[in-house]
């Protein structure tokens, strides 16, 4: 990428510095800040809008081109203790998912950087186990010969015994479980290597250091209780270990460092159990709270039975914070307006916007209606590649004349090439990716991006629309994002009198909903205009709140934790969807995520709740024969019910009083499919043209103390709204409920019965 970069954080007060870290190969840039108004292109719409904001940063900037460096690993401090004269023994559980990687992954390693000291014990290129040593001059490297089979444990054990004539070395590696016991290797070798000379640098687990002082060779999978005696162990001793015998019973003071990963599954941590207390830190977001070698599966809470949950895994593209510098500081001024923003660089012909948003300070309101970028949905997509890397195929034809292939493809090409994923993504060992981080270039949260897979804007581009909206209607907003309603709870939201969420609040913390649920037992006013939201349980990192975090299972997903792997790392709660934890959308907003389907949208269908008197300011200037949304759309080209869509459920929580407005069942394609948490049976039944459950409803009900809630069931509403320069029903009935709901006028209270 010629240009890229991201923020310290996503929002910023009046007052307060974002840092903005840039990556440019051109040697200088410019500069500048700009507030993001619409962002989509597409010529059906506004097209991209921004405005120009005067600020000091404004003008030309040096420019370097950053690397990114993920692999997640283990660092323990340099200790004479690391560096036994009299031999050593490393054993280990491991669990590898890539042995045919062709390049030797580390498993542990104190080496020096120019490779000529020091020892490492490796899955080599050819997928085996090795253990290779120096002694400065002379090294060694000796292999069991044997490859290893994926994904299955081992118990791998390395030791060295020095010698004035040529130390000898002894590898073995066994699989786990009796069937499997005929495939113990053994090797044995005498190595020209006298001694191992001390490294004089850091002890590495799942990984090793390079020339350039950065880690090297990470490893794919899962690593369990490692450990180091200083000597060499006889075979007796070994098994005992594997056995699960005390390691101090066992080998007395020549225990140098037991790591315990069940300890502190939640911290940046590695502790060592042995009386040396060798821990470690825990470096790039390897995933914790996975499943060790002696899971017996009859617990799956973390906290309950922690010894079963001893392993760390590791993959080569882990990582929490790009770790780039600050290239530009901007002060907010004290008086600026709450809105959507974004560094704007550029250099030559490349151009690149790095959103952020100015938000309030609590309780000091800029207006009544609070806008809520759902930055944790951003976060989940970003830098996605599972659902946009099939490119102008995926692309609707109506929308082909508006999609820059060439510049999608060097944005894949980058992530690719960097490791970089989204939450929808699998690592390169085809595990899940449960972490993201925002401290990292996000190349799809752009305000001009378009989603092949989705055949328009997504996420932040699709929010700029609503915001282009409210602000041609005249309504002014305050914006906040997902981050601030978990950390400031009820008191950000208490002053406002409408709470307006966007096109995809997919991803929602247990305090970002209790936070609303507050407010609307206080008499707040809400207005979802998106679809699937409030789905899946996430959660903040304690010690990097810049990583969110969410375990997949038992809902509509792209690919699904490993059983006994449900729990989070960062908070030890239960992941999965809330639905699955008593707390189905539908309790709160009326509406909960049925359907979903990326060909084509359709229009809503007025139902006998629209001509209720209850939602007669809903329908004003509405025909009663009208269907909504029959428009062409900057989303799936045209109508306004589609992507992925939500229903009205009593069972499953709607409030009974609860007004079904309108519906787009029975009018959606075989492409559209019911959710598959509420399949029971599969059979050929599931799809748009035959299952009522594929549909999209719109619904209204009132609160307590004058609230009401207003949602439309459709990620894809908003693709309508600036349809025929904001003259269409999408946009008419959406202006009706802000105006109602922003007025002072009261609403009348829940109807008896």
């Amino acid at each position: 990428m010629e240009l890229t970069g991201y923020s310290d954080r996503f929002s910023v007060r009046p007052g307060e510095t974002i840092g903005f870290s840039v990556s440019s190969r051109a040697p200088t840039y410019s500069a500048s800040i700009v507030r993001l108004i619409h962002g989509d292109p597409n010529p059906m719409g506004p097209g991209l809008r921004t405005e120009a904001v005067s600020s000091p940063i404004e003008g030309e900037h040096p420019g370097t081109e950053r690397r990114i460096c993920g692999g997640s690993h283990v660092t323990v401090p340099d200790s004479p203790l690391l560096d036994p004269a009299g031999g050593f023994t490393i054993t280990a559980w491991i669990w590898p998912t890539w042995p045919d990687r062709g390049t030797p992954q580390a498993l542990v390693t104190k080496l020096s950087r120019d490779g000529d000291s020091g020892y490492g014990l490796f899955v080599s290129r050819n997928g085996d186990i090795a253990l290779w040593v120096g002694d400065g001059t002379e090294s060694e490297c000796v292999v069991t010969g044997s490859r290893l089979q994926e994904p299955e444990w081992y118990f791998v054990a390395a030791s060295f015994a020095p010698s004035p004539g040529g130390g000898t070395v002894r590898i073995c590696q066994r699989p786990l479980g009796w069937t499997a016991g005929h495939e113990a290797t053994c090797v044995e070798k005498t190595v020209p290597v006298a001694a191992v000379a001390p490294s004089g640098g850091p002890l590495m687990i799942a990984a090793s250091p390079g020339p350039d002082g950065r880690h090297h060779k990470v490893f794919n999978g899962k690593i369990d209780s490692p450990r180091i005696f200083a000597r060499p162990l006889d075979p007796g001793e070994i098994d005992a270990i594997r056995e699960g015998g005390d390691p101090v019973e066992i080998a007395g003071t020549s225990l140098a460092a037991a790591w315990d990963f069940s300890i502190g599954m939640s911290t940046q941590v590695a502790t060592d159990t042995s009386p040396n207390g060798l821990c470690g830190t825990v470096v790039n977001m390897p995933h914790r709270a996975v499943i060790g070698h002696n899971w017996s599966g009859e617990e799956y809470n973390p906290a309950l039975r922690p010894q079963e949950y001893g392993a760390i895994h590791f993959h080569e593209e882990d990582i929490d914070d790009a770790g780039w510098p600050v290239s530009i500081s901007y002060e907010v001024p004290a008086d600026a307006r709450s809105g959507i923003y974004a560094l704007r660089t550029s250099a030559g012909g490349s151009v690149d916007h790095i959103p952020f948003f100015i938000r309030p300070h609590v309780g000091r309101p800029q207006s009544k209606v609070a806008f809520l970028l759902e930055t944790n949905t951003y976060l989940a997509y970003g830098n996605e590649h599972v659902l946009n890397i099939e490119g102008e195929d995926a692309i609707p034809p109506e929308l082909l004349p508006n999609w820059r292939k060439d510049i999608h493809l060097e944005e894949i090409e980058y992530i690719l090439a960097n490791g970089l994923h989204s939450m929808y993504d699998h690592k390169r060992d085809g595990s899940g990716v449960p972490y993201q981080t925002r401290r990292v270039p996000m190349l799809n949260m752009r305000p001009d991006f378009i989603y092949p897979a989705r055949g328009g804007p997504h996420g932040l581009a699709a929010d700029l629309i609503i915001a282009d909206w409210m602000e041609h209607e005249g309504f002014d907003f305050d914006v906040f994002c997902s981050e601030d309603l978990h950390f400031d709870g009820a008191a950000l939201l208490a002053p406002y009198r409408v709470l307006v969420i966007g096109s995809h609040p997919e991803y929602w913390s247990r305090q970002m909903l209790e936070a609303v649920e507050a407010y609307l037992a206080a008499g707040g006013r809400a207005m979802y205009l998106g679809g699937n939201g409030f789905y899946w349980v996430t959660s903040y990192d304690p010690e990097r709140p810049h990583i969110i975090e969410i375990r997949r299972w038992g809902g509509t997903d792209v690919w699904e934790a490993e059983p006994g792997e449900y729990y989070h790392s960062t908070t030890g709660e239960l992941g999965g969807i809330w639905r699955k934890r008593g707390r189905p959308p539908q309790k709160m907003f009326g509406v909960g995520f049925t359907a979903q389907g990326f060909d084509f949208n359709s229009p809503y269908e007025r139902m006998p709740g629209s001509f209720d008197p209850r939602a007669a300011f809903i329908f004003e200037g509405i025909a009663d024969d009208e269907l909504i949304g029959d428009y062409p759309a900057l989303m799936l080209a045209h109508g306004a019910a589609g992507d992925e869509i939500d229903r009205l459920d009593y069972d499953l929580g709607t409030p009974r009083h609860t007004l079904l407005l309108a519906t787009s069942a029975g009018r959606h394609s075989r492409v559209y499919h019911h959710v598959v948490e509420e399949i029971a049976i599969t059979d050929s039944l599931q799809h748009g043209e035959v299952n009522p459950f594929v549909r999209s409803d719109m619904t209204y009900f009132e609160g307590p103390g004058g609230g009401a809630v207003f949602s439309v069931g459709s990620i894809d509403w908003c693709g309508v709204l600036s349809h025929n320069d904001y003259d269409n029903n999408v946009s008419r009935i959406t202006r009706n409920v802000l105006s109602r709901f922003v007025s002072d006028e009261p609403i009348p209270p829940i109807p008896a019965g």
